[in-house]
């Protein structure tokens, strides 16, 4: 690699999961992409607010 951190980091993984380079910075990455898909988007957070706020409403009435 050409950047020396992120060979370094890409080395420490390998030897934590007892695999080798390439399969370790898929693993990575893999992670990575999983984690960003699992975060919800702001028109979700909203819509689920907007929600919230109607059953409390429609609770108070």
């Amino acid at each position: 690699m050409k950047h020396a951190e992120a060979d370094a980091l890409a080395r420490e993984l390998m030897r934590l999961r007892r695999s080798g380079l390439t399969e370790a910075v898929l693993h990575a990455l893999r992670a990575s992409v999983e984690a960003e898909k699992a975060k919800a988007s702001l028109p979700d957070v909203a819509v689920a607010f907007a929600r919230e706020l109607r059953a409390l409403d429609t609770e108070a009435a």
